[in-house]
């Protein structure tokens, strides 16, 4: 009698198991990146994004199309804020988010530029509340940062000759 209910709760057991690896969680947003539109799947929730506009937990998706992360954020009924997201993996560690943002090249005005360093540090920055990030331009070859408070801006950016982690903005 007692291993027929062991037999039982163990057949239970592999049945909800089996259930649970075929239903996941769907974020209910669009891929940032190829705008696919029914649903993402949720890798993650209550992520630190490193440079998101907003300091909120978000969760993160994948896109069963492109297989590419967007990072969601929600401020009680209508207001979202979405980005496109990279994972970068570190040993022993929890992986860091990084949000990445459509810019445009400060220099030539390219459309196709791609981040390169995460808050960089700038030797004249417009706000000491600004963090800046750098975007590489493959167009011109030059090197844009933005400052992403509240709103995205582009700055002209410049390597410093002697110390080369700092950065100036906008030279003249």
């Amino acid at each position: 009698m007692r291993s027929t209910s062991i037999k039982r709760k163990a057949a239970a057991t592999q049945q909800g198991r089996a259930t649970m690896a075929t239903t996941q969680q769907v974020l209910d947003t669009r891929c940032a990146w190829c705008n696919f539109a029914d649903g993402l799947l949720i890798v993650s929730e209550h992520v630190h994004i490193a440079n998101a506009q907003v300091a909120m937990e978000h969760a993160v998706g994948r896109c069963p199309a492109c297989e590419r992360t967007t990072a969601l954020a929600r401020w009680g009924r209508d207001l979202r804020f979405s980005y496109k997201a990279l994972e970068y993996k570190r040993l022993f560690r929890r992986s860091t988010w990084v949000a990445v943002y459509d810019v445009i090249c400060a220099w030539c005005g390219a459309h196709a530029i791609e981040p390169a360093e995460i808050n960089v540090t700038v030797a004249n920055p417009v706000s000491e509340r600004f963090r800046y990030d750098l975007y590489a331009c493959p167009t011109c070859g030059k090197a844009t940062a933005i400052s992403y408070l509240g709103e995205i801006r582009t700055h002209c950016a410049v390597r410093d000759d002697v110390y080369r982690a700092l950065w100036y903005l906008d030279p003249e």
